[in-house]
């Protein structure tokens, strides 16, 4: 089975309450798979887009981590989207 690496897209931006801390928030997803044939796949999946001017034109990527507690799950609902199936990209399309 082709290895697979999915990372969670998020921008941030102060937080309005507290300058030293940060806001993030999630906007996608990024995908890096190895194919059968060993060659590197880099899929985007972009659910939402930033705009405004606090908005600088980068988005960072963190690994998507499992959370099998519903506490967890709670708490870092804002960085992870569990509605996305990522099961899609294991088709035929070739990437270029």
């Amino acid at each position: 089975m082709p290895e697979k690496r999915i990372m969670n897209l998020v921008t941030s931006r102060p937080d309005a309450s507290n300058p030293t801390k940060k806001h993030w928030s999630q906007h996608g997803i990024l995908i890096i798979a190895i194919n059968e044939h060993g060659e590197e796949r880099i899929s985007i999946k972009l659910n939402s887009f930033p705009i405004g001017a606090e908005f600088d034109g980068w988005f960072s990527a963190f690994p998507k981590e499992e959370d099998s507690t519903s506490a967890n799950r709670t708490k870092t609902n804002r960085y992870h989207s569990s509605a996305t199936s990522h099961d899609d990209f294991d088709d035929s399309i070739p990437f270029h």
